[in-house]
């Protein structure tokens, strides 16, 4: 298993995507967090990136389909060097 996971969703609205953000950060599941709008759409959509520990990776799948069960959720592996990555990312991880 990769030591470091991007997951990926995307979730209708602001406060929706917010909240959900929030609640990860706050429950240690990612160490990483990068919320963008959502290009192409009609409606405002935001996309939301996760970095997580590769043990983490299928609770915060679950946390994410708690709050938004139609979501998509994807997790790509991290293959970059572990070494290159900054210190707050590696820190309390092992």
């Amino acid at each position: 298993m990769a030591e470091f996971f991007e997951v990926h969703t995307t979730i209708g609205g602001r406060e929706q995507a917010a909240e959900l953000a929030h609640g990860i950060l706050f429950s240690g599941l990612a160490t990483s967090i990068d919320i963008a709008e959502a290009p192409g759409r009609e409606a405002t959509a935001w996309q939301l990136t996760f970095i997580a520990a590769g043990p983490q990776v299928a609770a915060l799948e679950r946390h994410i389909r708690r709050a938004s069960p139609d979501a998509p959720v994807a997790a790509e592996p991290v293959t970059h060097d572990i070494d290159s990555y900054p210190d707050w990312l590696t820190d309390g991880q092992a």
